[in-house]
């Protein structure tokens, strides 16, 4: 029996050993900071107004055209391509331009997804600048031309059905060097185009609702 107790003493001794040294000692301050629910620390609190002023300052408006080229680029003269879906109305041979309104060309492509998603807004543009001296012409810079009309025949009565459509090489290379707009230029991107046919801004990127009042400033709506 005493044997049996030595041993029980022992196993007691070394389990109070071993629970002293796993278990954590709570501080003051650990269990300050796990039981605390005062207000939030000063840090924090400090820079709540600052992250809030932030947020409610308003958004300023993009400059699509920090200034309109004068007299501008000369437009090439080379007209592109036309591709139109099937039963639809053809384009005019010529991309004119020179017809006393401004003309934004907006250069696109059936692969380019933000491309797609701009043009019903642009369409839309068209609509709501009216009588203004304003036209609206598509030109795709897609490679495939089974493609581009695939994309055309999927679209309802009154969406884009007709594109003037760049080939690529020597028609697409001739036409966008004319203008000096690069060799391989990121889609989407805009000519604004005076009244007298001339290049007067140039516009990479798509555009957004917020830049309609901006581009109705431009052609003096």
């Amino acid at each position: 029996m005493k044997g049996s107790a030595s041993l029980l003493t022992l196993a007691l001794l070394l389990g109070c050993e071993s629970a002293g040294k796993d278990t954590p000692i709570a501080t003051e301050e650990r269990s300050q900071a796990v039981v605390q629910k005062g207000p939030a620390p000063v840090v924090a609190a400090a820079t709540m107004p600052v992250a809030a002023k932030l947020a409610d300052a308003p958004k300023k408006p993009r400059v699509l055209c920090s200034r309109l080229e004068e007299p501008g680029r000369a437009f090439p003269k080379k007209s592109p391509s036309r591709v139109a879906a099937a039963n639809e109305k053809s384009l005019p041979e010529t991309l004119a331009t020179a017809n006393g309104k401004w003309t934004w060309v907006n250069f696109w492509a059936a692969w380019c997804a933000p491309c797609k998603e701009e043009i019903p807004r642009l369409l839309g543009w068209q609509s709501k600048l009216g009588n203004a001296p304003f036209r609206l012409q598509f030109v795709s810079l897609d490679d495939d031309e089974r493609q581009l009309k695939d994309f055309l025949e999927a679209q309802p009565a009154g969406a884009l059905r007709a594109s003037y459509w760049l080939k690529e090489g020597k028609e697409r290379d001739d036409f966008l060097h004319a203008a000096d707009s690069g060799d391989d230029p990121a889609l989407p991107f805009h000519w604004l185009v005076n009244p007298k046919g001339k290049i007067a801004c140039v516009i990479g990127g798509a555009v957004e609702d917020a830049d309609f009042d901006e581009v109705a400033r431009l052609v003096g709506k």
